[in-house]
């Protein structure tokens, strides 16, 4: 015996999860997700929240049974949104699945922004783990597929206190994020420092300098004292600044020794440090401009800097420019790549031991 489906209206009432509102998830997202993730701007911006809020919604959560599909987030609205109901969701997770449907109201994004909202932010929510999907089903199906991993959902709970938010976010950070990942997301946090203190920066030589409270200051640190330990055999700075134009270090008698006269009034970088070898053969420049916000080498920079190096006589060829920031998932770095110079090379303060290079020559596979 065939039987005729219940209409929405009529379908037995399922627990729907409690609503946060789409402020409170935006506010949530960068303490669940801090800095140092590589895709972290998808994961705390705007977009990220309405996503999260309409799986939320349609109670689209893992053992649920209820999937969602990029369209019920580019067709959501916020007059729907009012509608909070238990039996108002479901009527809209039913209706949803007609053809041509819409909700009431001005929809949150444009039909082809299908592509960023599921090629960027529910990709990156799916990477890390807090989305799972269907197996067997294409991508680009039109059939509902993602949804909410339940670890992930619940830290979404309006009724969480401040103190349960951070113990089960520190736990789905354990669990889901790649060691590397929290090893970063570490290294940044212990950085912080109150806008009353001054940074410490112990140089080679002993020498301590201080430099004013920020985030410019803490990349400088960790260029001298982390960057020049990990990368250079016999380290010496010879020129350090800030904001302003201010010398906070600077070395005349060893960048003389090398054949460098370093002049105040002239375009210098914001760090000068050298590896000074057994021989002039095994001895090098480096310039490094320090970026919390702008500024990055650019050509034009790298070119005043090789024009000041020409006139010293030291060799072009034992020269490097780079540009450090405080991390490649950062807004700065994103800002500055299109301006970097090629032949120059970015260091990042969340992970020490590498560099990224702008290869100068065609690359040849082969070599």
């Amino acid at each position: 015996m065939t039987r005729t489906p219940m209409p929405a209206a009529a379908m037995p009432m399922v627990a729907m999860p409690p609503l946060l509102s789409i402020p409170e998830i935006h506010e949530r997202l960068p303490l669940i997700f801090p800095p140092g993730l590589e895709m972290r701007g998808y994961l705390v911006r705007e977009m990220a929240a309405k996503v999260v809020s309409v799986f939320q919604y349609g109670g689209m959560v893992e053992g649920m049974a209820r999937y969602l599909r990029p369209s019920h987030i580019y067709f959501f609205t916020d007059d729907q949104g009012t509608l909070t109901s238990d039996a108002e969701r479901l009527e809209w997770i039913a209706n949803s699945k007609k053809k041509k449907f819409r909700p009431a109201g001005e929809q949150w994004y444009a039909d082809n922004s299908r592509e960023p909202i599921r090629d960027e932010t529910i990709r990156a929510l799916l990477d890390i783990g807090a989305v799972g999907k269907l197996l067997g089903v294409p991508t680009n199906a039109s059939t509902p597929i993602y949804f909410l991993k339940a670890d992930f959902a619940e830290l979404f709970n309006p009724s969480l206190t401040k103190e349960k938010f951070d113990e089960l976010s520190e736990a789905w950070q354990k669990k889901h994020l790649t060691p590397a990942a929290r090893a970063r997301m570490a290294l940044l946090a212990a950085g912080k420092v109150k806008r009353t203190d001054e940074v410490s920066v112990k140089c080679p030589d002993s020498t301590v300098i201080k430099m004013a409270p920020g985030p410019s200051s803490l990349i400088t640190r960790d260029v001298i004292e982390h960057f020049a330990v990990n990368f250079l055999p016999e380290p010496a700075v010879l020129w350090v600044s800030e904001g302003g134009k201010k010398v906070r270090y600077q070395d005349d008698v060893t960048a003389r020794a090398l054949g460098l006269e370093i002049d105040a009034s002239k375009v210098l970088p914001d760090v000068i440090i050298a590896n000074v070898g057994a021989s002039g053969d095994d001895t090098h420049l480096i310039f490094i401009e320090v970026v919390a916000t702008d500024g990055p080498m650019n050509q034009t920079r790298k070119d005043a800097l090789l024009a000041l190096v020409r006139k010293s006589g030291f060799p072009e060829s034992q020269c490097l420019f780079g540009t450090a920031f405080e991390d490649r998932a950062h807004s700065a770095f994103r800002k500055c790549l299109p301006t970097l110079a090629w032949g120059t090379f970015a260091w990042f303060r969340s992970e020490p031991d590498r560099v990224m290079w702008m290869l100068e020559k065609p690359f040849d596979i082969t070599r």
